[in-house]
C-alpha cells in the first residue's frame, strides 16, 4: 500500500474507531473502504445526456451529478467553514444533482442538493438523510425549497415567484416504518458502505417525492406510499461499453416507475436512469477532481472532458 494511502487509512481508522468497534469482524471484512476512496480531497463528477419532459414534450438536455464529502454543523445543517469541534459536526456525503434543458426560447436550470450523514446521526443506519435543498430558475422566475430532518418530522420552507406557491412553511410527521426521500435514494442505492438489500428484494417504504417532481407537477408536499426494488445484476451499455449493473426501481401513486442502473463494481457509479414516460439519462463520463479549485479560464477544458456545453 502506498504511504499516502496508508497514512490516510490510519487517520480515518482513528477518527471513526468508535463506530467501527460496534461492528463484528465479519462485517468489517466485507464492508467497502468508504474513506479510502472518498477521503482523497476530490469530488466525483458524472455527466449525463438527458431527456426531460416539460409542457408535454420531451426536451434534450444534460445533467451532472457531483458527489463529495464535507462537514456540516450539527444544529444548523450548514457547511462548516470555521474551526468547530468534532462534536458540532456531521460528516456528510453531498450530492448536487444538476439538470439543464431548454423549452422553446428559454431554458431551465435546476439543482437539488442532498446531504447524507455517512455514519448516521441519531443512532440510525449509515447514510441518514439530513437535508435536501432545491432551486429552479427559468425566465419567469425563481423557486427555492429546503427540507430538514428534525426530531420525528420533516420541516420544509418554500419560496416561489409564483402566487399559487408563494412563501410557505410546512411540517410532515415521519412514519414509524421505513422512510426515504426520493432525492436521497440516489445516495442510498449506491450502497457505499455495504449491501442494504438483497438482489430481487422489494420493500414497501414511505417516500417524500423528489422536490423537482413536486415542483414540476405542482403537487402538495406530503408523504406517499411506494415500493423500492433491487434487481438482479445485468449488463448496461454506456458510451464506453457494456458494464455489469444493478437495476434499482421505485414507484408511488402519481409517479410511474423509475429505474436507475448502478455499476456493480465499487464505487457503484450511477450509469443511467429511465422513467415510464420516456425521461432518461445516460452516463457520458465520470472524473474525480477538486472542482472547487478549477475556476480559471484555463480549466474550461474539463467541461470538454465531461462533454457538456
Amino acid at each position: 500500500m502506498p504511504a499516502t494511502i496508508a497514512s490516510r487509512t490510519s487517520f480515518v481508522a482513528l477518527a471513526f474507531s468508535a463506530c467501527f468497534l460496534l461492528l463484528p469482524a465479519a462485517a468489517l471484512a466485507t464492508t467497502p473502504d468508504f474513506y479510502g476512496h472518498w477521503a482523497d480531497g476530490k469530488a466525483e463528477l458524472s455527466s449525463y445526456r438527458v431527456v426531460q419532459s416539460r409542457y408535454g414534450e420531451p426536451r434534450q438536455g444534460y445533467g451532472v451529478f457531483v458527489f463529495v464529502t464535507e462537514d456540516i454543523n450539527r444544529q444548523t445543517l450548514i457547511k462548516v467553514e470555521s474551526a468547530q469541534p468534532a462534536a458540532e459536526r456531521i460528516h456528510v456525503l453531498k450530492l448536487n444533482n444538476i439538470l439543464k434543458f431548454t423549452t422553446g426560447i428559454y431554458d431551465y436550470s435546476v439543482m437539488t442538493s442532498v446531504f447524507s450523514a455517512v455514519e448516521g446521526h441519531r443512532g440510525g443506519r449509515p447514510f441518514e438523510l439530513q437535508k435536501v435543498t432545491f432551486s429552479s430558475q427559468e425566465w419567469c422566475g425563481h423557486v427555492y425549497e429546503e427540507v430538514r430532518l428534525g426530531e420525528g418530522e420533516l420541516r420544509g420552507d418554500l419560496d416561489s415567484y409564483f402566487e399559487r406557491e408563494g412563501r410557505q412553511s410546512y411540517e410532515l410527521a415521519l412514519p414509524d416504518g421505513e422512510f426515504e426521500s426520493e432525492d436521497h435514494l440516489l445516495i442510498r442505492i449506491r450502497e457505499l458502505k455495504g449491501s442494504t438489500m438483497e438482489a430481487g428484494e422489494s420493500r414497501s417504504i414511505t417516500l417524500l417525492p423528489g422536490l423537482w417532481q413536486l415542483r414540476s407537477a405542482h403537487r402538495p408536499r406530503q408523504l406517499v406510499k411506494g415500493t423500492l426494488t433491487k434487481g438482479e445484476e445485468e449488463p448496461f451499455t454506456t458510451e464506453g461499453g457494456a458494464l455489469a449493473a444493478i437495476p434499482w426501481s421505485w414507484h408511488y401513486e402519481g409517479r410511474g416507475r423509475r429505474t436507475v442502473w448502478v455499476e456493480a463494481a465499487y464505487p457503484h457509479t450511477i450509469l443511467g436512469w429511465k422513467d415510464d414516460n420516456g425521461d432518461r439519462g445516460d452516463l457520458i463520463t465520470t472524473i474525480r477532481v477538486p472542482y472547487w479549485k478549477l475556476h480559471n479560464n484555463a480549466d474550461e477544458f474539463y467541461r470538454e472532458t465531461l462533454k457538456i456545453p
